[in-house]
Parts: C-alpha cells; structure tokens; sequence
C-alpha cells in the first residue's frame, strides 16, 4: 500500500505539465561564506548570521532562515538523519542568484545574548530587525524571501505578521502557527510525546555540542515548566498564536498531510485566513522523515525557485497563473490541482456510528460506520479504563502485545463500514460528533481515521492492515466554543474557561478531525478508532493518561445519533 517517498511518478506529479524550467534561474555562481556577522537589533542584543553569496560583484535579492538550531551544524547534510538541517541547500540558490542569510534565534547557537523562549515577542521582532538589516546591505536588492522547514518555517508566519516593508514573500514549509492547540494541548491534552524530546535534543542539544562548562542561556528558561503552567489558553499562548490577519506578503503555504498534531493544522489555517496572494500545497508521505526528503528533492527545490524568481527576481514563471491548490491525493497516489480550499464541490457527509460487528477488526465492539442513521430505540456502548491490559508505561500507551505483536485497536472502540461497493474520495477537514455520558466530571476523546486494506488483505491473527490518515482529540472541560472563529467544518474551541461535566448527562461534542486527502478504493474500509487515550506506536503526541479511571457511554441511537462528517468528491 505505501508507495516510496521519493517514486519517481509521484514526484514528477508534483510539477504540473509544461513545467517551465528553462524559464528559472540557472546556476552561474560560486558561493562565498561570511560567517558570525553579528547584528545589533533593537533592544541591544546581538544576533548571529551566517551570510553566503554569489561570487560577483551586485546586488542579489536574499533568502532568510532562522532556527535555534545551531548555524555551525550546517555542514550536516540536509537529510533526515539530520532532522534539524532544515534549511534547503545553500549552494542551490546561491548559484542561482541569491544571497542567502541563516540565522542563529537568540539564545541558541553564537547567538548567546538574550534568553532563548519559544515565539517569543522579541523573538518575532529580531526577525524584523534581521529582515530590514539584510534589505540595507549593498549586496542585496533589498527583496527578501524566507525559507525553511519546521522550526525555520513556523517563524516566517510570525515575521509577516510584524510586515517588515522589504520582506517580499515567504514559504511556510511544515509550519505549526498556534502552539497551544496544533503542538502542545490537542483538544485541551497535553501532548507531552513531542516537547520533551524535541527540547532536550533538538534545543539543549545542538547547543551543547562543542561546548563545555555551565550552560548560562538555554538552561535558564524551562520549557516544559512553562507548559505545564499555562494549561489553558491565555495570553502566554495568545503570543504564540499566529494572527494571520496582518500577513501582507505572498504566501506558498506547503503542508504535509501526514504532519497531524503539529504543523498540519497551521498551513491549512493560513492558507484559508490569508488575503494576499498565496498558493497551497498538501504534500504525501506517511512516515516521519519524509517531510524532509521532500524538502530537499529536486522537484521541491524547483517548486521554490519558481516561486522566489517570480516575487524576488520579477521573472515572469507563469505560476501565479495556475490554480492556487496542489493535493496529493492518497489511494490516487498523484497530485491534482484544484482552485481553491476547501474544495467547493464537497459534499459533507455522515456516517453513523452503529452496533457491531462489522466483522472489520479485533476490538471491544467491532462497531459499524454506515450511511444510514440508526433506527434503534436504544443502542450504546460502555467503555471502562484503564483496560487492564493496557501497556501505558512502556510507551505504547492503549496498544497491547498480543502474541509478541502491538495491537493497536484490540482493547479499544472501533467502527468500521464494509467494504466499499465503489472508490469514495475524502478531501478536507472533518468533524467527529459523539454523544457521551461518563460517571466522571471529565473525560477525553482520542481518535483515529484509518483506510483500512481489503478483507483479504488482512492476515489471520495480525493486527489489522491499512493506512492512518489523520486524528483528533478533545477534552471534555473544554467543550466551550468560540463562536466567531468556528465554522461547520472545523469547530473552533476557546481553551480558556474549562467545565466539568456532570456524572451521568448526556452531552454532545463535537471533534475536530484534522483534514485529509484519500481516496478510498473499492473494497477497502473507512475505519475509526476511539479510546480516551493513544498509543505512542500508533499516534502522534504522546499524550499524558494522567490518573483516569472510570465508565463512558458511548450513545449511537435514533435520538443520538454519533457520527462523523466526511468532505466527500462526488463520484
């Protein structure tokens, strides 16, 4: 079913027909290197930057990245071994007519004034100050374009939000733009898989390598101390959300639909509130590390010099002139062009949540999902927890081993639609609603939308075969939505005034699902997994279980009708 990252089908479909090569800048230069430039910015701090150019006298416009990274490890091949190598090649577009300036996010690397946290205001205004610095230098033509992957992505959002006049355009590569909801709390959770790791490694890290002694500025502000003070949203967090709002500059948002619980949400979020010009791109892979070997294949790199040519070089590439949305689309497995998102000729449908058994999957229900809205006068489901076994601690959370192998679905809730008559293509964001009563004063909801490989497809005694697509999550205090900013395909959720439940009521709840892009093909099924915790095998994030022990009921009757709606293409 997976097909390589790097086939070479699927990556020539990223290109649409007639790609004009011979119209892009072609390498003519060699590169030089001026290394820790230091930059003086507005409150006194000194940022570093490294600065490579081409070989010739002029002016050139300049390409900007910033990350905490550590600029001296840029020697490290841009590969996904080196996972914070997420800059591009250098020499590429330096041959190509660009300066390019990377940066040092004080605090980090030779960037040692200042106190490194995370988005920070003064973070966001160094960018600012670099970007305005970089226009004034004789070697520049004072356009400058921003460019990187992740951390070095996320930041480009926050900089054309401050509209610093001689930023030109940005590419949000994999670019999470708020924290509390797309990395760190999903639905209200902490998502502690992620942070933790990222911090110590990724952070602490790289600036420890080659240094010994005390460790006087990364140390000094506690990442995750700061997270778990701030549970709910407020304005620690309102910094850290990207107001796309005040973003004036051209926006290539590229996203990677496998990115679910980090950056996914926010390059779908910009793509769809930005008012300037802007193109969106929903790239394949499944795996982590794929969104990297995109980054940095061939194709990528012309899809990016097509784009900075036209808006820092005036060159006339024709790609304002095609249709602003690219998607890969799973099952498919090409890209395909559309004219906006979400799609207009979606037609949302339901799927209902039914009794089993769907004969889909070895779980506590085996519970069917079917077109038909149910006609029973009573029908739930009671799900106990913690199953007892659950294996949690060691890391794979409501996973279990079953005969030496991880179950993902064994000891949690399923349902499962039968086998398709005909392919069924699903593209865009999705809402799961669930009708719940629980003997606590909160619970959560995890879930998992799969495509789950034909019936004969599956091995006697295995865990069941197919392809997860996306997720979603919500905690059941923080059900209070924020009116203005939801919208029928994605209900929107304040964070900010938590409710507990009432042992026994029923409540209604509505999930967000991040958004996809699948075509389901005959024969195979749409599955959902359901539990009130994940399976760090399985799921992204890593969720803190926390001390929940208790009962939930599970309702899928005729008076409540659970369901989730699909962005379904008309056949």
């Amino acid at each position: 079913m997976y097909t390589k990252i790097l086939q070479p089908e699927i990556m020539a479909s990223m290109l649409p027909e007639g790609f004009p090569a011979d119209k892009l800048s072609p390498p003519e230069y060699k590169m030089t290197v001026t290394r820790d430039v230091m930059i003086p910015v507005r409150d006194g701090v000194h940022i570093a930057v490294d600065v490579f150019r081409p070989d010739a006298p002029g002016q050139f416009p300049s390409l900007f990245s910033a990350s905490p990274y550590n600029k001296d490890l840029a020697y490290l091949p841009s590969v996904p071994t080196f996972h914070m190598r997420e800059t591009n090649d250098f020499e590429y577009f330096v041959s190509r007519g660009y300066a390019y300036v990377h940066m040092d996010i004080r605090g980090t690397g030779k960037s040692v004034e200042g106190q490194w946290q995370m988005n920070s205001l003064p973070e966001q205004q160094d960018l600012y100050d670099v970007i305005e610095w970089i226009a004034a230098q004789p070697w520049c033509t004072g356009k400058v374009g921003m460019i990187g992957e992740s951390y070095p992505a996320l930041v480009q959002w926050f900089a054309a939000a401050q509209q610093p006049p001689h930023l030109a355009c940005i590419v949000p590569y994999d670019a999470v733009a708020d924290l509390y909801r797309e990395n760190v709390y999903h639905g209200g959770m902490l998502a502690v898989g992620f942070v933790g790791g990222w911090h110590t490694t990724e952070i602490r890290g790289h600036y420890r390598v080659g240094r010994k002694g005390e460790d006087p500025y990364v140390g000094n502000w506690d990442f995750s101390w700061n997270l778990i003070q701030h549970q709910t949203f407020d304005d620690f967090w309102e910094v850290r959300r990207v107001d796309f709002s005040k973003i004036r500059c051209p926006v290539f948002s590229i996203g990677i639909l496998h990115k679910v619980g980090l950056h996914l949400r926010g390059n779908i979020r910009g793509y769809e509130e930005v008012t300037s010009p802007k193109k969106l791109m929903l790239c394949h892979g499944d795996f982590e590390g794929d969104e990297m070997a995109i980054f940095n294949s061939p194709e990528m790199r012309l899809l990016l010099l097509r784009w900075y040519d036209h808006w820092l070089k005036g060159n006339d590439t024709g790609m304002m002139d095609e249709p602003p949305v690219n998607i890969f689309v799973r099952g498919l497995e090409r890209y395909r062009r559309e004219n906006e998102w979400p799609l207009a000729r979606t037609q949302y449908t339901k799927f209902y949540l039914k009794e089993g058994p769907s004969g889909a999957v070895e779980s506590l229900n085996d519970g069917r999902l079917s077109a038909e809205p149910s006609e029973e006068e009573h029908s739930s489901f009671l799900f106990s927890y913690p199953d007892p076994d659950w294996t949690g601690f060691s890391g794979v959370g409501t996973a279990i081993m079953d005969r030496g192998m991880l179950h993902p679905c064994k000891k949690i809730m399923t349902f499962a639609s039968d086998p398709l008559a005909e392919n069924l293509e699903v593209v865009g964001n999705i809402v799961l609603v669930l009708y719940v009563s629980s003997d606590q004063t909160e619970t959560e909801f995890l879930c998992r939308l799969w495509d789950q490989l034909p019936d004969e497809a599956q091995m006697a005694g295995m865990p069941p075969a197919g392809r997860l697509l996306t997720r979603g999550w919500l905690k059941a205090t923080h059900r209070e939505k924020d009116q203005a900013l939801s919208t029928p395909d994605r209900p929107y959720y304040t964070h900010a005034n938590p409710q507990p439940i009432e042992p026994g009521r029923i409540y209604k709840y509505e999930v967000e699902i991040w958004p996809t892009s699948c075509r389901f093909l005959k024969g195979h099924r749409i599955r959902i997994d359901l539990a009130n915790g994940d399976s760090a095998a399985f799921d992204f994030g890593g969720h803190y279980y926390g001390l929940k022990v208790g009962n939930d009921t599970f309702y899928h009757d005729k008076e409540h009708q659970s369901h989730i709606v699909l962005p379904v293409m008309p056949s």
